[in-house]
């Protein structure tokens, strides 16, 4: 077990930073029954954003926009199906000129008989507070999403960015939902 999250972790710092794998220190953050872990230049967010768990930021470069994980947890039988929170992130996006959703794709993780679905969605994001009418259109985005199902409730995660950057990082996104299910 310690194996694969420590191997996840470095391939992770050195997709992710130019600085040496070994030497960054990574962040923690549990979120139901899972263990999240990254490294720098991730980092751990401060504040929660509403109903979050809590997240990581990956600065932008050159003054790009920075990419941002949050995690989310109901507990058990909470926070709504797969289908529809897959449904809710697609409107996040605004359908193309036709009236067709933003484009998803799906992919099924099983690791150590855990399961996970990751998800991504491409085009413009619509910004802002779950609950809240007032939404910022950013065009070029991406989300890198994974629902990690578990008895004690499943696990929401969202990663959110410019486009390029966010579909950059998703082996990395991949390989660290793929630890947490690693027990």
């Amino acid at each position: 077990m310690i194996r694969p999250l420590l191997t996840a972790f470095a391939l992770f710092a050195a997709v992710a930073s130019p600085s040496r794998a070994e030497d960054a220190k990574p962040a923690e953050l549990k979120v139901g029954a899972f263990t999240f872990k990254v490294a720098a230049p991730w980092e751990a967010r401060k504040e929660k954003k509403a109903m979050s768990a809590g997240g990581f930021t990956l600065p932008g470069k050159d003054g790009a926009a920075s990419i941002e994980a949050d995690f989310y947890h109901f507990g058990s039988g909470q926070g709504g199906g797969v289908e529809p929170n897959l449904q809710r992130w697609q409107k996040q996006f605004l359908p193309d000129t036709q009236g067709n959703p933003a484009p998803m794709t799906r992919e099924e993780i099983t690791v150590s008989g855990q399961k996970a679905l990751l998800v991504t969605i491409t085009g413009t994001f619509l910004s802002g507070p779950a609950m809240s009418a007032k939404k910022t259109p950013m065009r070029d985005y991406a989300m890198v999403g994974a629902i990690l199902q578990s008895p004690e409730g499943d696990v929401f995660l969202k990663v959110t960015g410019p486009q390029a950057a966010t579909l950059a990082q998703k082996d990395s996104i991949k390989q660290i939902i793929t630890a947490a299910l690693t027990k």
